[in-house]
């Protein structure tokens, strides 16, 4: 029920949980906050955590990105393409809790975002018609300006999360195949692969692959790692088809990747950071702390800086992405939209947000 508060804390029994499958997989069913070491409660829920429920739909308005920006003091995200199509664009205010309808024409079939020079920077998918690449829009004046949508003549398949490396200025974002996928983009024409972007010179480079798809990613506070996702457990049967036909392999992976970030524009060293058990891990952050969060399965997961998890902010259902804002975190499950009160806060808050 909207306005709906839970508060309740598990604290996993390990001896049991590593010996009782049903058990292990029982923390995940109810809304609330589950502890797998104490260091989740003592830096990153504090002791009077709360979610609360803003808003429930009968659809999947609320899926990806999840933007603040300062001028409009409003969160900025996008619906899901499976039940919202062409996908839809909101925007929450932080003072009001009211959700309003955007409409910015030159962002088409929106996925994931960022803020950008206080605006939102939306991944635009695209469609058969339409090349997918980075949009920035001014939620202001509502002036739109395409930065990039192809590399070097080839299109993107369907650009999906993006962040800003803020000592640089460049932009790095993710390119899987969901759109085909989905059956609102062509082909593909390149890997699923990340890329960097110059918005002063205008050059793009790729600086990763071997992904069966890449999706979010996100840099550690000092900037010199940078966290990435694979998704590829998510696939579609038998091609394409009508979009809708999703379903979880888990023979593929479904895993965060770490790399070594060199000068500020090379990645070095790729290894295992973590693996998701339940569902995938989609959008990713990290804390002022270096802890970091992927929306997953059944909510927002956390793990400490060397991989080890800690806890879960559990929604009871599939969580694509979050943000951290000024007064929390707000968590975007589909049908569900969240807001978290907790002690820890992100990494970008101080630059995004105050």
């Amino acid at each position: 029920m909207t306005g709906e508060s839970f508060t309740d804390i598990v604290r996993v029994d390990h001896g049991r949980a590593v010996k009782d499958s049903s058990f292990a997989r029982s923390y995940s069913k109810n809304p609330g906050f589950c502890v797998y070491a104490e260091s989740f409660t003592e830096d990153v829920l504090g002791y009077s955590p709360k979610l609360t429920l803003i808003e429930k739909r009968d659809y999947q308005f609320a899926h990806e990105a999840g933007v603040y920006v300062r001028p409009t003091n409003s969160i900025y995200f996008t619906a899901n393409f499976q039940t919202c199509d062409p996908v839809h664009l909101y925007a929450i205010d932080a003072a009001t809790h009211k959700v309003t309808q955007l409409d910015f024409p030159e962002v088409v079939q929106a996925n994931g975002a960022c803020n950008y020079k206080d605006g939102v920077l939306y991944c635009s998918q695209g469609d058969r018609t339409t090349p997918s690449g980075l949009v920035h829009v001014d939620p202001v004046t509502e002036k739109s300006e395409t930065l990039i949508n192809n590399f070097y003549g080839r299109e993107f398949n369907s650009v999906n999360d993006v962040v800003v490396h803020h000592e640089t200025g460049e932009i790095w974002f993710t390119d899987p195949n969901y759109g085909y996928h989905q059956g609102f983009r062509p082909a593909s024409m390149l890997p699923p692969q990340v890329y960097r972007f110059n918005p002063k010179s205008k050059e793009c480079w790729m600086v990763a692959d071997g992904f069966v798809e890449c999706n979010g990613l996100c840099f550690s506070p000092d900037y010199k790692r940078l966290y990435v996702t694979d998704t590829g457990a998510v696939q579609a049967h038998a091609g394409p088809g009508d979009g809708h036909q999703f379903s979880m392999n888990p023979k593929l992976p479904g895993t965060i990747y770490v790399y070594d970030v060199v000068n500020g524009r090379e990645l070095h060293n790729r290894r295992v950071f973590a693996f998701c058990a339940i569902g995938i891990p989609d959008g990713i952050k990290c804390d002022e702390k270096g802890y970091v969060y992927s929306g997953c399965g059944d909510g927002v997961h956390c793990w400490a800086p060397d991989g080890t998890l800690v806890g879960k902010i559990v929604t009871g259902g599939f969580t694509a992405n979050f943000c951290f804002a000024k007064e929390g975190m707000w968590l975007f499950a589909e049908r569900d939209l969240f807001f978290c009160q907790l002690k820890a806060k992100g990494c970008l808050v101080k630059i995004e947000c105050e």
